[in-house]
């Protein structure tokens, strides 16, 4: 069975034509020219659409689908990951990964678990943050860096961290 990674979040339809506006989850949003069948997954729903067209405006990608006109007839999409195959992801250069890879990785401090990686906060063009959810439920970020994060396994989902004090401490 083919593994899918999302590319992009619908998050509200647009205009009266059944257009929809989405967060774009890929730093190749040039992929979309290639793309002609999309797959939506919202909720454990799989939906299959034919991309008519797509343009960007505002840092947003807006997607028109085959067949559906109005507005009415795209709300069952919005919330939706639009997805696409594991085997036609754009290939990285090594030490780079897809946000979709780090997502549910455990952070390691030599033999102890820090927390499990539940998001991935932006901080501009040079880089990001690895949210990290502890077991009783606190948050913290650690910067993805090599200075803070000396291996990332995608395979066994760990990356090993060396961290100052401090950086573990919650947010908020």
């Amino acid at each position: 069975m083919p593994e899918f990674s999302s590319i992009a979040r619908i998050v509200k339809s647009r205009g009266i034509r059944g257009e929809v506006a989405a967060e774009l989850l890929t730093g190749f949003p040039e992929r979309f020219s290639s793309l002609h069948r999309i797959r939506i997954l919202k909720e454990g729903r799989e939906f299959l659409e034919q991309l008519e067209k797509h343009w960007f405006h505002k840092g947003r990608i807006i997607l028109k689908f085959q067949g559906r006109d109005r507005p009415e007839e795209v709300e069952e999409l919005i919330g939706g990951d639009i997805q696409v195959e594991d085997e036609d992801r754009v290939s990285l250069p090594q030490g780079s990964y897809f946000h979709s890879d780090l997502i549910n990785c455990r952070i390691l401090e030599g033999e102890a678990s820090l927390g499990t990686v539940t998001g991935i906060q932006e901080t501009g063009s040079e880089g990001c943050n690895l949210v990290v959810k502890t077991a009783e439920g606190e948050e913290f970020q650690i910067p993805l860096v090599k200075a803070f994060v000396s291996k990332v396994d995608v395979k066994e989902r760990a990356i090993q961290v060396n961290l100052p004090p401090g950086l573990t401490d919650p947010i908020g």
